[in-house]
């Protein structure tokens, strides 16, 4: 009885389409996302819309029913295309000890991104607006600014993956 139990429960999970990772890649297809470019400065944290592209590319390759197009050349094999812009990278002073010893700082980086049906040509959803944000310590360093603009490019990432992947 427990063994015709598990194979119903098999059988209705594999009906209703079921999905652990959270994601359907259904609506995406091949997608094409070519290098993000970039509007800061670059100075201290240069090569943004690479990175920035890069850890989107990983993110959709992990979902195999998905496969990205880089190229130029390869966009017409694409159903769907993800540009991006990264329009700002800033860092700002979050609070201050009273004694002004410690501070710590927010790194935001702003990034303006447009993702679109190339079947269509219909712009499935657009935003001037997508930010991350990551803080840090002064004493933390070099070290301590990486790992904040890590976690804000991270943040840009996972807001975009709700947007196009995400089934929730």
């Amino acid at each position: 009885m427990a063994r015709l139990w598990g194979l119903l429960c098999c059988a209705v999970l594999v009906g209703c389409n079921y999905n652990t990772t959270g994601r359907s890649a259904g609506n995406v297809g091949n997608i094409y996302i070519p290098f993000f470019a970039d509007e800061t400065s670059g100075e201290r944290a240069p090569e943004l819309g690479v990175r920035l592209t890069e850890m989107l590319v990983m993110e959709f390759m992990s979902d195999q029913a998905i496969r990205v197009y880089q190229g130029t050349s390869e966009r017409d094999l694409a159903d769907k295309e993800l540009i991006g812009t990264v329009k700002r990278l800033s860092e700002s002073i979050l609070s201050r000890a009273p004694n002004e010893t410690e501070e710590e700082y927010r790194v935001v980086v702003t990034c303006s991104i447009q993702y679109s049906d190339l079947e269509t040509g219909e712009t499935i959803w657009q935003n001037g607006n997508v930010f991350g944000d990551g803080n840090y310590r002064i004493e933390a360093g070099d070290a301590g600014f990486a790992a904040a603009l890590e976690e804000a490019l991270e943040e840009v990432v996972q807001k975009v993956l709700d947007k196009t992947i995400r089934a929730w």
